[in-house]
Order: structure tokens, then sequence, then C-alpha cells
């Protein structure tokens, strides 16, 4: 894997769910996901990266892939991809799993105990592309600090009292401006969007 001065951001998130005893008024650290990339945009990255194929071509590779790793991990068949990962099948027991004694008895079919089927991925984790954890970290990226605050709700249909219909106020400062203020500077200043740019709430930050 190249790498390069790769920047991803970080958001503070201050947790302001009162349920969470343990966790209300602490401030938690997210990483700040964009949208999704469709297939089509990874296509045109991909091009960009000096590729010596056609995108066609390319859009045709990842289509396949699409379609033959989940065949593959259903048939118990785990799927390595260099640099990437490996795709891998799991097996969900329901809570209390399987005695002996059902074991023994023709009348009980053993998979009734399986509640489910999973297909995981494990990063890749050789010392030339870590993709795990704290290494990834280290070697891949540069974090850059924002710290946002969901300040209030606003009703854009004043007329409906359904709350769906509400949109977050949300303040978003740079760590030095939020040491600067003593907190997060005056509402006035928030800039209005759903949620925290795209973010996913992560762990114990999660707001309610």
């Amino acid at each position: 894997m190249a790498i390069n001065n790769i920047q991803m951001p970080i958001n503070i998130k201050l947790n302001q769910n009162e349920a969470m005893s343990s966790a209300y008024g602490k401030y938690y650290l997210e990483v700040a996901t964009a949208e999704v990339l469709s297939t089509e945009g990874l296509v045109n990255h991909i091009t960009h990266h000096n590729c010596a194929v056609g995108t066609e071509a390319i859009a045709a590779v990842i289509k396949k892939l699409g379609e033959c790793i989940p065949e593959l991990v259903a048939q118990g068949q785990p799927v390595k991809i260099d640099g990437l990962g490996i795709f891998y099948p799991t097996a969900e027991n329901k809570k209390n799993g399987l005695l002996k004694s059902q074991l023994l008895d023709s009348k009980v079919n053993p998979l009734d105990a399986l509640s489910g089927v999973h297909l995981r991925f494990r990063p890749q984790s050789d010392d030339l592309n870590d993709l795990t954890s704290k290494s990834f970290l280290k070697m891949q990226v540069q974090p850059v600090i924002n710290l946002v605050c969901r300040a209030k709700a606003v009703d854009l249909t004043p007329e409906v009292t359904d709350k769906t219909k509400k949109k977050w106020l949300s303040q978003k400062c740079t760590l030095s401006e939020f040491r600067s203020a003593g907190g997060f500077p005056s509402v006035s200043g928030s800039s209005s969007g759903s949620g925290t740019g795209g973010g996913n709430a992560s762990g114990p930050s999660a707001e309610g």
C-alpha cells in the first residue's frame, strides 16, 4: 500500500444523552465519515491512480468481486484480497446452544440452534500493509480535529409537530477556537446541519 499524507477528519463530540450517566457531559472522538462512495465513484478514483485499464474493465471486475466473494464465502471459502484483507463466514448461535442430549436426539435438528450466518472481514495485518487498529493510524492517517456539539433542534415545518421534521443545528469549531473560548463559541455561530457532517456516532458518544 502506498503511504501518503492522508488526512482523516476526527470530530470530538459532547455526549448530551442524560440516560448515559457515566458518559454524559464527556467528550468522545469519532471519525467524521462522508457519504458512502458508489461503485462508479470508486471506479473513477481507481482510474486516477494511473490504472492501465479503462473504466469499463474496472467496473466489470468490481461487479464480479461483488458477485463472487459472497458466493465463495457462502460455501465456507474465505477469500483474501492482497493489500486489503480476508472475507470469511461466521455462524451465529442462539443464546443457549445445544446440549449433548439434544445432539443424541434424532428428533432434534442441530440447525435450529443457528440464528444466522455472517460475512465478516479481517483487515490485512502484515508488516507492509497493516490496516488494523493503531498501526493503521500511525502509518496512514494524520487526524484533523474538529469539535462538534448538537446545539438544538429547529422545526422545519412549524405547523406540524412531527419530530422527524426537525433538523439539528450543530456547532463546529477547531480545537484552538474551543480552548480560547473556554468551550464552544456562542450558538449564534452554529452551522445548520443534520447530524455532524455525515459522521456516525461511535461507542458511548452516541447522542439521544
